[in-house]
C-alpha cells in the first residue's frame, strides 16, 4: 500500500501524487517481473553449468577406472554417461541463449556449450575414423588366425574368440583395404623372433609363443581407458617368402573405432623396419 495521499474533493492534485497514482503500481510490478525473469534465467544457467560440470567429473572418473582396477566395460559405460551429460549441458546452453538472447549468455553457459560441442566432435570423429561397425580385424579373412591359448583364458569378454564371420570380411575390405597379409623375404625363424620382439616393444602382454606352430598370442591394452584386445600372429612360409598374418579382436563393443586396424598397421610398420637389413 502506497503512502501518497489522495487529493480531497475540490483540492488540486500535486504532480508527484498524480504520477505515483498513475505509474507507481506498474513501475513496482515491472521491477518485480524483471527481477523474477533475471532470477529464472540465472537458475537455468546454473543448471546448465551443473550438468556440464557433472559431465566433466564423470568423464574424468571414466579415465580413472583402469588405474583404480575397474573393468574396461565399466569404464566404457562411465565414459558414455560423461559424454552424454556434456552434450546435454551444451544443448541446454544453446537453448538458453536462443530463448534469452545473447545478453543471457554467461561464462558458465558458454563453457558448457564448448564442452558439449567438443564431446560431439570427439564421438563423431571416432565413429568416422572407425569406418565399419566391426571389432574383429584380420589380414586374412578367408582363413583368419585362430586364438588357442587366449581362448583358454578366464577373462571378462562380451565377444567370443571365434572369428566374427558374416559380413565382416566385406565390411573390412571396404573400410580397410590395406589390411593384407604381410610378405617378407627373410627366413621364417628370423621373422618369428622379430615379430616377438616387436610385439613386446609395443607393450603387448605375450600370452603364448611357439616357433614350431608359427603362432604368437598376446593381449594389447589401450591407453587411458585400458580396454583389452586379443592379438594373434601367424607366421608361415610360401616358397622363398615368409607370410605373416595378424588378427586383432576387441573383447567388448560392437565397433572398435578403427583401433584394431591401426594396431595391425603399427605392427606391420614396426616389423618391416625390424626386418630391414
Amino acid at each position: 500500500m502506497h503512502n501518497a495521499a489522495l487529493p480531497r474533493h475540490g483540492q488540486p492534485e500535486c504532480a508527484y501524487a498524480k504520477f505515483w497514482r498513475i505509474n507507481g503500481g506498474s513501475v513496482g510490478d515491472s521491477a518485480m517481473n524483471k527481477s523474477d525473469t533475471t532470477s529464472s534465467k540465472s537458475g537455468k544457467s546454473t543448471w546448465t553449468v551443473r550438468v556440464a560440470a557433472a559431465g566433466v567429473a564423470v568423464t574424468i572418473l571414466g579415465f580413472l577406472c583402469a588405474p583404480i582396477g575397474l573393468s574396461p566395460f565399466t569404464a566404457m559405460m562411465v565414459l558414455t554417461l560423461g559424454s552424454l551429460l556434456l552434450v546435454i549441458g551444451g544443448i541446454m546452453g544453446v537453448v538458453g541463449i536462443f530463448r534469452g538472447g545473447a545478453a543471457s549468455a554467461t561464462t558458465g553457459t558458454l563453457i558448457a556449450i564448448v564442452l558439449g560441442l567438443a564431446a560431439l566432435v570427439n564421438v563423431g570423429s571416432r565413429i568416422g575414423a572407425g569406418g565399419a561397425p566391426i571389432h574383429d580385424i584380420s589380414t586374412d579373412t578367408s582363413n583368419p588366425p585362430a586364438f588357442v591359448a587366449i581362448a583358454a583364458l578366464d577373462v571378462e569378454r562380451a565377444n567370443d574368440v571365434a572369428y566374427s564371420g558374416g559380413d565382416t570380411p566385406e565390411l573390412q575390405a571396404a573400410a580397410y583395404p590395406d589390411i593384407q597379409t604381410i610378405e617378407l623375404p627373410d627366413p621364417r625363424s628370423f621373422v618369428f623372433q622379430a615379430a616377438l620382439e616387436v610385439a613386446t616393444d609395443m607393450g603387448w602382454e605375450i600370452v603364448a609363443s611357439s616357433l614350431d606352430d608359427g603362432r604368437i598370442e598376446a593381449t594389447a591394452t589401450t591407453p587411458f581407458v585400458g580396454f583389452k584386445d586379443d592379438v594373434v600372429i601367424r607366421i608361415g612360409s610360401e616358397g622363398a617368402m615368409t607370410l605373416i598374418d595378424v588378427r586383432s579382436k576387441s573383447r567388448i563393443g560392437q565397433g572398435d573405432m578403427g583401433v584394431n586396424a591401426s594396431r595391425i598397421r603399427a605392427f606391420r610398420g614396426n616389423l618391416i623396419e625390424a626386418a630391414s637389413p
